[in-house]
């Protein structure tokens, strides 16, 4: 099913939308960020989100359940939300945490709860956003309620589940468009980095790295989370999941005080390694979208692309 959406109708189309819950899009703030929006003029289309949406999912303090010394208490206070104008990059994050949560013999039910209440609607990139996308050599996959693709004075739209082929029914019929692929100036060298484990280059990387965690709070595919009960000495308390980052020293420390990574370079590594080796060795896909955000929002900006590209040469 492809349609055809004029310019001049997206506000029309928002309200539309609405009807399935509070729509957000990228909204220029201070940065680029997913935000509630009610027109058309508040969007910015034409630049890369700085946070991605993985907080629609997991928020970054998430309390499972409460209790008050008698009793466990659940609420069930989710909503359902349209989010507009996602780049594939993050799209594809949703797919690869699908992937992680919904399939297989254990399904993660605050995950599908959530996953259930929202619309997906992306807007297709012809090339980067900005010097830090490198999505086109990621092997990106289709993955969308709705996809808009920009052709001037219009979109065309398709549908890529039932959900998003009721929302887009009433518009017109057009011809099928076969979009041209991405292209990005920065490229990921290569996927296999197993043989490039011992390589010196990774210490150049870690020497620069803080431990800050902003890599992992910015990435749409991080979801390391540490589980917690806060409890009053009255017995009342609630059992929370906060984000955590592998780039923490005591993450990966056990009772007794042993760190299994105590090393920054052997952190720094294993980001990398889970992202783009680990991961694709288990599911043949990268666990990595190529969204940039590590790399645009570190503060000492360490380019990991440039390091596998020396490492490679």
């Amino acid at each position: 099913m492809e349609k055809v959406l004029k310019k001049k109708a997206l506000g029309a189309f928002l309200k539309k939308l609405a009807s399935f819950g509070q729509v957000y899009g990228p909204v220029k703030t201070d940065t680029v960020r997913f935000e509630p929006v009610s027109h058309e003029k508040q969007l910015c289309l034409d630049e890369h989100a700085w946070f991605p949406v993985k907080e629609f999912l997991f928020p970054q303090k998430q309390v499972f359940f409460r209790f008050d010394g008698e009793k466990i208490i659940t609420e069930d206070n989710v909503k359902k939300a349209v989010l507009f104008g996602l780049r594939k990059c993050d799209l594809n994050a949703f797919l690869i945490n699908d992937k992680l949560f919904l399939e297989g013999e254990h399904k993660d039910l605050f995950y599908e709860q959530r996953r259930n209440n929202l619309l997906l609607v992306g807007l297709y990139c012809y090339h980067e956003l900005d010097e830090f996308c490198f999505c086109s050599s990621m092997n990106l996959q289709d993955y969308h309620d709705i996809m808009l693709y920009d052709r001037g004075s219009y979109y065309q739209v398709k549908a890529g589940t039932p959900k998003g082929e009721f929302f887009i029914a009433h518009l017109k019929d057009t011809e099928a468009f076969v979009p041209p692929p991405t292209t990005c100036s920065l490229a990921l060298p290569t996927q296999e980095i197993a043989h490039l484990f011992e390589h010196q280059a990774w210490k150049e990387g870690a020497d620069s790295c803080t431990s800050c965690g902003h890599c992992t709070n910015l990435c749409p595919t991080c979801l390391c989370f540490t589980i917690s009960d806060d409890v009053a000495l009255d017995g009342k308390g609630e059992r929370v999941a906060e984000w955590d980052s592998c780039q923490y020293k005591e993450f990966t420390e056990v009772a007794g005080g042993h760190v299994f990574r105590e090393k920054r370079v052997d952190r720094f590594k294993h980001r990398i390694y889970h992202k783009i080796q680990y991961f694709r060795e288990r599911f043949d896909m990268s666990m990595c979208t190529g969204c940039g955000r590590c790399i645009r929002g570190c503060p000492e900006k360490i380019h990991w692309i440039h390091l596998i590209g020396k490492m490679t040469q």
